[in-house]
């Protein structure tokens, strides 16, 4: 209801205090001074009371209910004045909503030019191809199922300006393109008492106009077939303006089909563009199927604009699609700063891009990547900061690539194969140098007809993990547990195969004002298929490790699941409200005991627990005990990593002016291990005891919103340790001002969910 009230108080940062308003009043009279007039802009001008918007407001309200099925509700605004203040309150009224008795739906014959609906399905023939059949279906039948009209459901306006929108799209979707929801109209009889509505469907004619001799004639709606598609592939609105005006080079032609190229010449090939193009000559009309042209040809990485326009010549239509093309090559340079834990580096990437590397819009990626984190204060020199250099390839084909598989179902699922690989070198002094070479191949596809939804799957994932000779610092190797050193710090492939779906509203053109939310969850395993290699060749497990090895190299064997959920509502226009829970689940088998370290989850950080630094909590209760005896005084960051994580967040953001908003969050969380772990003591998840180790943290924030990138500053306070750390108290949010012990500080870029 608040979207339509017309006057609303100054907003409150936090929902606590107007600090916007005492900005702009701390601003003086004189608004030649630049320091006025800049606190007049970042604040908030005071709302003057109008009684005129009082009663527009209302009149709104009352138009609100009515829709929603209160049609007698009363509406009473009421003022309260105090030292020049005025609290306004909208006394609603609602009485008993009105419902629905009685539906019906009368579609008269001479309505629709075709009253019997037909539908294409496929059907094999005698030889390899397939024809379209059409199937008859009653239009009542179609009009009845899904309806969103339903007896004893309250009388909502809203709803049935739904109803009307997809009863007009089932018709846009059979052919008939002229038709649209303003031929359709409801008619409610509210006079049967105790607050029951007979509502009555009527579809109007085309048209319908009386002759001289005062007869009545009425033209039915006439289904539309498709008779030409027009494809103009070099289109350049300024120069080209009206299509007539195209600098056509080369035409391709093929069943209906015109392909029309400009000055580039075929830069594309036209089985591509045919490939996703789902608007058929000779057929009728379908709305759906242009939706579908414009997704997969907006896929396309060498277009960069697309549009599909409409001619009809009586029941005979002519599709125009223009197609502005992307520039073919590009390059790409980044430097970012780095806070992790607090060491401060520096990062730098190049990167070549082509679009359309075979005429297909293929693309084709490679970058270099180098980092430098300094280790302060011991630093001496680039040999003791941490170093990390890179490069990867990729190189992303717009369909479904695999041997076999019909062209139909190809097509239906339309996805993108992406072949990459990477190659990198990490040094970490103190700590260990390692080489990592990947390679994989994967789909990516969203759905056609909910393009909300997106999916990934990693049909093949191999990496090689390579520790050179004499590349673990002595102390760290000496402190490790043996299964750390066989499945994290030797030698080892990882070769996995996984799934992962993901959904948001954020870009849904249809959200309106509902909340926002995001889903992402993902199944990976890994090691089957060399375990499978290992079977058949016989390889006999190693008499020292205890595990089977392929030339010689350990392989990992694991299942990995995780599963992410975030919302946030829109409080008002200058605050939300945003949360977030998600979880982990890794378990070793098979070949392994341990999960590689890479593959393990870790906590604190930017995006997790932010009361701790980045894999500084966990898992359990765990506390690192040094032992001088065999100099191990140093926490080890591998002992932070476990099997199972768990997360969860609520977060107030309010902005303030400018570019800058505030926030204010707590965070729950932590990591466990599966099994018990040498060197691990009280990681492990047991039942009886976990939710005595979920630490809590607290904390405020400023983000600098510059729309293409927000950057974000958060300092997160311990609440609630759950670590047996006896130097620390078990609730820390009773010593707050002990700032150096207790707090954390991450600065990241873009929301931490």
């Amino acid at each position: 209801m608040e979207s339509y009230i017309k006057q609303k108080p100054n907003y409150k940062t936090f929902a606590i205090f107007k600090l916007p308003l005492f900005i702009y009043n701390l601003a003086g009279k004189d608004t030649t001074k630049w320091v006025n007039r800049t606190l007049r802009n970042a604040g908030d001008a005071p709302v003057l009371y109008d009684s005129t918007m009082l009663y527009l407001t209302a009149n709104n309200l009352k138009h609100v209910m009515i829709n929603r099925g209160y049609l007698n509700a009363e509406i009473t605004p009421t003022v309260e004045f105090n030292k020049k203040k005025a609290k306004v309150t909208y006394n609603i009224k609602a009485g008993e909503p009105y419902k629905i008795d009685n539906y019906k739906i009368e579609v008269k014959d001479s309505i629709l030019s075709n009253p019997i609906f037909t539908i294409p399905r496929n059907k094999k023939t005698k030889g390899s191809e397939k024809t379209m059949i059409p199937t008859p279906l009653n239009l009542d039948s179609i009009l009845y199922r899904s309806s969103l009209v339903k007896k004893n459901s309250t009388f909502n306006l809203d709803v049935l300006d739904q109803e009307r929108e997809r009863i007009s799209s089932i018709f846009r979707r059979a052919g008939y393109y002229a038709f649209n929801k303003e031929y359709i109209g409801f008619e409610a009889d509210t006079t049967l008492g105790n607050n029951l509505v007979n509502l009555d469907l009527a579809i109007y004619p085309y048209n319908q106009s009386v002759d001289q001799n005062g007869q009545q004639i009425t033209i039915p709606h006439r289904q539309y077939r498709v008779k030409s598609v027009e494809l103009y592939v070099d289109y350049n609105p300024l120069e080209d303006g009206n299509i007539n005006q195209y600098k056509e080079t080369k035409v391709y032609e093929k069943n209906g089909y015109k392909i029309k190229y400009g000055p580039r010449g075929e830069y594309i090939k036209p089985f591509v563009i045919l490939e996703n193009c789902y608007i058929v000559p000779g057929t009728l009309y379908d709305e759906n199927m242009t939706a579908m042209t414009y997704s997969a040809l907006s896929q396309l990485h060498i277009l960069k604009n697309v549009n599909i326009t409409w001619e009809n010549d009586s029941t005979d239509l002519r599709c125009i699609i223009t197609c502005v093309p992307d520039k073919k090559q590009g390059i790409m340079a980044e430097i970012e700063g780095t806070n992790s834990g607090g060491y401060f580096g520096v990062g730098t990437g190049i990167g070549y891009l082509h679009r359309n590397a075979f005429r297909g819009s293929e693309q084709f990626n490679i970058g270099l990547r180098g980092a430098v984190e300094t280790i302060p204060p011991t630093s001496q020199g680039f040999s003791e900061n941490y170093f990390e250099i890179g490069g990867e390839t990729s190189l992303t084909f717009p369909r479904f690539m695999f041997p076999f598989l019909d062209k139909d179902f190809r097509r239906s699922i339309h996805a993108s194969t992406q072949f990459n690989s990477s190659y990198t070198y990490q040094r970490r002094p103190g700590l260990f140098t390692r080489t990592v070479l990947s390679t994989g191949i994967k789909y990516i596809w969203q759905d056609r007809r909910l393009s909300l939804n997106r999916h990934t799957f990693d049909l093949i994932d191999i990496s090689y993990i390579h520790l050179p000779k004499n590349a673990l610092d002595t102390s760290f190797y000496n402190d490790l547990s043996a299964a750390a050193r066989q499945y994290s710090f030797s030698d080892h492939f990882i070769m996995s195969m996984g799934y992962t779906f993901s959904r948001t509203n954020v870009a849904s053109p249809n959200r309106r004002n509902q909340p926002i939310y995001s889903l992402r969850a993902s199944i990976e395993t890994a090691g089957n298929i060399l375990s499978l290699a290992a079977a058949i060749a016989g390889t006999e497990k190693d008499s020292i490790i205890g595990s089977k090895q392929i030339f010689g190299t350990n392989y990992a064997q694991y299942i990995r699941g995780t599963i992410d959920y975030s919302k946030t509502y829109q409080v008002d226009e200058k605050n939300s409200i945003a949360w977030h829970v998600g979880g982990g689940l890794a378990y070793p088998y098979g070949n392994s005991k341990q999960i590689p370290i890479q593959k393990r989850f870790f906590s604190g950080g930017a995006n997790s627990v932010r009361g701790w630094g980045i894999r500084e909590l966990g898992p359990g209760a765990y506390y690192f005990k040094a032992n001088h005896e065999n100099n191990s005084d140093k926490d080890n960051f591998y002992y932070h990593s476990g099997d199972i994580r768990f997360d969860a967040s609520i977060e107030y953001r309010s902005k303030l002016f400018w570019v800058l908003e505030l926030a204010a969050f707590i965070d729950a969380g932590n990591i466990w291990t599966i099994k018990d772990y040498e060197k691990q003591e009280e990681g492990s998840f047991k039942f009886n005891k976990f939710y005595k180790e979920i630490a809590v943290a607290w904390g405020l924030g400023f983000r600098f919103d510059f729309d293409f990138v927000l950057v974000r500053l958060d300092c997160g306070w311990k609440a609630y340790d759950p670590s047996n750390n006896p130097n620390t108290r078990r609730w820390p949010i009773t010593e707050p001002f002990k700032i150096n012990k207790n707090t954390a500080w991450h600065i990241a870029v873009g929301y931490p969910f």
